[in-house]
């Protein structure tokens, strides 16, 4: 790999000879292949793992990399492709959030920190996944919606919009956009964007985020910082920064040594923070930091819920997920969600875990019909399935509705979500260890 000189000389500085050797050899290697399974929906485990990652108790390293465009459970979101280093966010919420919480993630897509909070966040709390740039929202609405979660907003904003609706929050996750120093082993294009110009743009970007943002952050909440980089001025000097100028605490996160996590690189400061360096820990390129905004007051002991939110509406969404009663015509229970009759139901009603698979007619599809279903293509169902709204599955997983019109069921999977290669393996990747299919 050739990386830019100016980039080689700034790190061996910052990281010493011995780290620096350390990390050079690690993006020689291959990158790990992990998963994080999604306890709402999967009752397996993978087929074929190494270990499971160390700081997340859901996520695995696996010994091979399957191709997951072609196993239907993956897009039933039954599990989430995610490198380890980045489940570390799973850990910080075990730790430190014991309540149920409102809780933003402010530049969320695609989706892997996200699902990966709501895992662990306690019931009752409520998470808003946001991102500034409308494509790539759609694409976190996509993976929010699969991963089957009713107290779950996505949300297509700036981050001053937050502070024109008045919304407080408990949690703020900030993955801030950086120069991708820790994503060089997985992308090339990384390394071709990176210059020190890049840099100076993208911590004055990272302090004008946080900025926005840190009204919003309720007094007592938190604030959890991340990048993707190395360098000392998007993470150290930023984290500095937030503590000098608007008043953040810093709190500790307990990590054990064989997790190999490096604290400060930065001389003169102390602080707890968390970087994952290749070659050292057993992922790609990241910084934590967790802040507290001052304050004598506990986080909430209260549950959260959309309707304590009305102002939320005057936000534009990308998706509300479940929208509100209003919009969507969903019944909540304690236990499930009901639909009442409408024209259409949203894509998300049949992948929310909490559905009741009594609400509508369900049949099971083979491998190369569940594929078939998610290239967007009309089936055939048995000739005794009711007509109108049906959910299919797959391993008894609901992948999606199709609209039963006697001759053929109609396929209603959207567009945006669809498999688009032509391709179509004869035997299932084998990623979860399943039971033995019987059609």
């Amino acid at each position: 790999m050739q990386l830019p000189e100016e980039f080689l000389e700034s790190t061996r500085a910052l990281m010493g000879d011995e780290l620096f050797s350390q990390f050079l050899r690690g993006l020689d290697e291959e990158p790990p292949v992990t998963i994080r399974m999604n306890p709402l929906k999967c009752y397996y485990m993978p087929l074929n793992y190494e270990r499971r990652v160390p700081w997340c108790d859901v996520g695995f390293y696996l010994k091979t990399r399957p191709q997951f465009t072609f196993d239907p459970l993956f897009h039933a979101g039954l599990y989430y492709v995610q490198e380890a280093s980045s489940m570390f966010i799973h850990e910080v919420l075990r730790q430190l959030v014991k309540e149920p919480v409102l809780m933003l993630d402010l530049c969320a897509a695609p989706g892997g920190k996200s699902t990966a909070a709501r895992t662990r966040l306690p019931n009752g709390s409520v998470l808003v996944c946001n991102e500034p740039v409308r494509q790539r929202a759609q694409i976190l609405s996509e993976n929010m919606q699969k991963f089957g979660h009713r107290d779950v907003v996505v949300t297509n904003n700036l981050p001053r919009d937050f502070r024109k609706a008045g919304l407080s929050f408990d949690v703020v996750l900030c993955d801030v956009p950086c120069s991708g120093e820790g994503m060089f082993r997985k992308d090339e294009g990384a390394v071709r964007e990176w210059s020190p110009q890049n840099v100076e743009k993208c911590w004055r970007l990272q302090r004008e985020i946080v900025s926005d943002i840190w009204p919003q952050l309720r007094d007592g909440g938190l604030l959890i910082y991340s990048t993707c980089t190395f360098n000392t001025k998007e993470n150290e000097e930023n984290v500095r920064w937030i503590c000098e100028e608007l008043g953040a605490e810093m709190v500790a996160v307990e990590t054990q040594p064989e997790w190999n996590i490096t604290g400060s690189l930065l001389p003169g400061f102390d602080g707890p923070v968390y970087r994952f360096i290749p070659g050292k820990s057993r992922g790609e390129g990241l910084f934590v930091a967790v802040m507290r905004k001052a304050s004598t007051l506990p986080l909430p002991t209260e549950g959260k819920s959309l309707r304590q939110m009305p102002n939320l509406q005057g936000l534009p969404l990308s998706i509300l997920h479940p929208a509100p009663p209003q919009l969507c015509n969903v019944q909540r229970s304690t236990f499930n969600v009901k639909p009442l009759p409408r024209p259409t139901p949203p894509a998300s009603l049949a992948l929310l875990a909490s559905l009741d698979k009594e609400a509508f007619p369900r049949v099971e599809l083979s491998y190369q019909e569940a594929i078939s279903y998610l290239r967007g293509e009309a089936l055939r169902l048995p000739a005794d399935t009711p007509h109108g709204f049906v959910v299919v599955t797959y391993y008894h997983v609901a992948l999606g509705f199709v609209k039963n019109i006697g001759s053929r069921a109609n396929n209603l999977y959207p567009d945006g979500w669809r498999i688009k290669s032509t391709h179509v393996p004869n035997e299932p990747p084998t990623v979860l260890d399943l039971p033995k299919p019987v059609f």
